[in-house]
């Protein structure tokens, strides 16, 4: 049976850390040993002296280095002490920690390799009011980070998850801002396998007030080039030849209804310019499909380095 670690990402969470650890279940089916882990990002208010007090083992960074360290420091420590299954949970109190048992389930009983909880799928049991702007925003990421990894998701944002140690061997996380959809698809690539559950969750933190929503729009501009990134490693290919495609429809488009006035007026006036555009377009379309192929065999010799990483990782 296995070890489960459950470790919390933390930056200034003193007010609800403590009681967050002790609502850890002590028993949870399938699970043989548990550890407690919190990866202090550069906290001031005293996190780390009261995760300690509560029983977890504590990492701690000098300086606030974002949510993408601080997910890989605490992966990185739940493979140290050992872990089969880890669970990801925010330290911000709106989730609960006696779900974890549910959440663990479909892996435990060999089901998943990663499960997600779900704020907005049809059983949702979201309670609170989340912003406009919130609720937009992840709609529309799950819209794009569906049809780029071929599985349908109703949430792919929430930071209560769990996964094996085979899917956190197989994460490396670059961005110091951002890992939840970057580890998402890098999961998929792998052919993880993806489960959601619908647990209760708050709208609202329960102490203080959401430091992403302090600022979305700049949330917004750091957040978007990890995104970009992570969905072009994906599927290099079809990044890359999609542009292409579109700028090769958009160069015939014009420099078709230039023809067709031709032919008509025996004359490119006022329209010669777009003959140009659409030589350009025509040229850039070339471009941009050798950039699919040359990108689509980097991806190829990515993935076999990150097999090779992986079983490197994988050995005891």
């Amino acid at each position: 049976m296995p070890t489960l670690a459950v470790y919390l990402p933390a930056f200034n969470e003193a007010d609800t850390i403590g009681a967050l650890l002790d609502a850890i279940p002590a028993a949870i089916p399938g699970i043989t040993a548990l550890r407690k882990i919190v990866v202090d990002d550069g906290s001031t208010d005293g996190t780390a002296e009261v995760a300690r007090a509560h029983g977890a083992h504590v990492v701690r960074h000098a300086r606030n280095r974002g949510t993408g360290r601080a997910f890989m420091s605490g992966v990185q420590a739940a493979l140290d002490a050992g872990a089969d299954i880890i669970v990801a949970m925010d330290a911000d109190g709106q989730f609960a920690p006696a779900d974890i048992a549910k959440l663990v389930a479909p892996i435990v009983n060999g089901e998943a390799d990663v499960a997600l909880c779900s704020r907005f799928g049809p059983d949702s049991q979201l309670t609170g009011r989340m912003p406009a702007v919130k609720r937009a925003g992840n709609w529309m990421l799950c819209r794009i980070i569906s049809a780029t990894a071929g599985q349908r998701f109703t949430d792919v944002s929430c930071g209560f998850r769990a996964f094996t140690r085979d899917a956190a061997l197989r994460v490396d996380i670059h961005s110091e801002f951002e890992y939840i959809h970057e580890s998402l698809l890098t999961w998929r690539r792998h052919g993880q396998r993806v489960v959601e559950i619908a647990l209760p969750v708050r709208a609202e933190r329960a102490v203080g007030e959401s430091r992403v929503l302090s600022n979305v729009a700049y949330y917004t501009l750091r957040a978007a080039p990890v995104l970009i990134r992570a969905i072009r490693d994906y599927s290099p290919l079809k990044f890359f030849g999609s542009a292409a495609l579109l700028a090769f429809v958009t160069s015939i488009a014009i420099g078709g209804a230039v023809f067709v006035h031709w032919l008509r007026t025996g004359e490119t006036i006022p329209y010669t310019q777009f003959i140009t555009v659409s030589v350009g377009g025509t040229l850039l379309a070339v471009v941009l499909g050798a950039v699919a192929l040359l990108a689509d065999l980097i991806a190829r010799l990515k993935f076999q380095v990150e097999e090779i990483l992986y079983k490197t990782r994988s050995k005891p």
